[in-house]
């Protein structure tokens, strides 16, 4: 179970900053406690966010206004189950600095994309693995039906056939 989340990006004014803020105002508004923060790889500590950045938070009812800049440290990432960096080079530089953190240290919108992917992978699934119920419907839904059992038992029994060598 994840309990933390640290975004990571170059001077934590901008890109980590607007992660961080969305990440708590979308958990916070769906009842979820989450540990979050953010660094940088190159951060002089105590900067505020970029105006810009807290503008378009503002934007979104989100006060980011407070937000000082840290910069991330081999310490830092252990205190967090999840660390997303906005690029390769900022993941690069996370596992030089922590090696050992490499099941915790991912891009953003990689992590992003892969649980897209399971997601349709799923509704693929719930989609394509369930036999359709006809009941109630018209002829061509039953022809339809039956293709898809015709099929899939066609499939079954070459397995048998091939696979039990019977």
């Amino acid at each position: 179970m994840i309990n933390s989340v640290l975004f990571v990006c170059t001077g934590n004014t901008c890109r980590s900053v607007m992660a961080e803020y969305l990440l708590k105002h979308h958990a916070e508004k769906k009842g979820i406690s989450l540990r979050v923060s953010s660094a940088g790889v190159g951060a002089f500590s105590g900067d505020s966010a970029n105006k810009h950045a807290v503008d378009v938070l503002a934007e979104l009812g989100i006060d980011a206004g407070e937000h000082r800049s840290s910069l991330v440290n081999p310490y830092l990432l252990e205190e967090f189950d999840l660390v997303l960096a906005m690029t390769e080079s900022h993941k690069y530089q996370l596992l030089q600095a922590a090696p050992h953190l490499k099941e915790r240290v991912h891009l953003l919108k990689a992590m992003a994309k892969t649980i897209e992917n399971v997601q349709e992978l799923d509704e693929e699934i719930e989609k394509s693995y369930n036999v359709s119920d006809p009941f109630g419907q018209s002829i061509e839904i039953y022809r339809q039906s039956r293709d898809e059992i015709n099929s899939a038992v066609k499939k079954v029994l070459q397995n048998i056939i091939v696979g039990g060598k019977r």
